[in-house]
């Protein structure tokens, strides 16, 4: 079950379209993509404190901003996934302890062979991704994360496909 921030709420009932957007966690660091450029929450720099303060007194210290080393619009598609908390069996207690694991594939713009020179250097099998759907003017944390996974196969042609299982 997915909690839905207020402010998310907000948005969906003026009629705004979130945002869906994943993250692919390199060894070097953060890459997000999405079919638009994104703005606002999504830093492409470091940040060592932006004096955020919340209603409660406290102030962020940069740990609310999704810092990347990119940040791009290079997907074409998002894959289908499924979400059930109930197992392939029909047993009805099982289903509260197990839930059937998800697999995704996502399709990237490669027509300039930008994926092709940057997996030579930065393997994207094997590492960490994640699905997120959220608004730009929101901070990150209020985002709902959909999927979260590892990359288990690549397809580097004029599109990039990643397919990706969680685990």
């Amino acid at each position: 079950m997915y909690r839905l921030p207020i402010t998310f709420h907000n948005h969906l009932k003026l009629g705004e379209t979130p945002v869906i957007y994943l993250v692919v966690h390199t060894h070097l660091g953060y890459r997000i993509y999405a079919k638009k450029e994104l703005k606002g929450v999504f830093a492409t720099q470091g940040t060592l404190g932006d004096g955020t303060a919340l209603g409660n007194g406290t102030v962020l210290g940069g740990d609310d901003i999704i810092t990347g080393l990119e940040k791009s619009a290079r997907v074409i598609s998002f894959g289908s996934f499924e979400r059930t908390l109930t197992p392939k069996q029909s047993d009805i207690l099982a289903s509260y302890g197990g839930k059937q694991l998800q697999h995704t594939s996502m399709e990237m713009d490669n027509a300039d062979r930008y994926f092709s020179r940057l997996i030579a250097k930065e393997p994207f099998i094997g590492r960490p991704v994640s699905i997120y759907a959220g608004f730009e003017a929101d901070l990150q944390s209020e985002h709902i994360k959909f999927f979260t996974g590892i990359i288990s196969e690549l397809s580097v042609l004029s599109l990039m496909t990643i397919e990706a299982d969680e685990r």
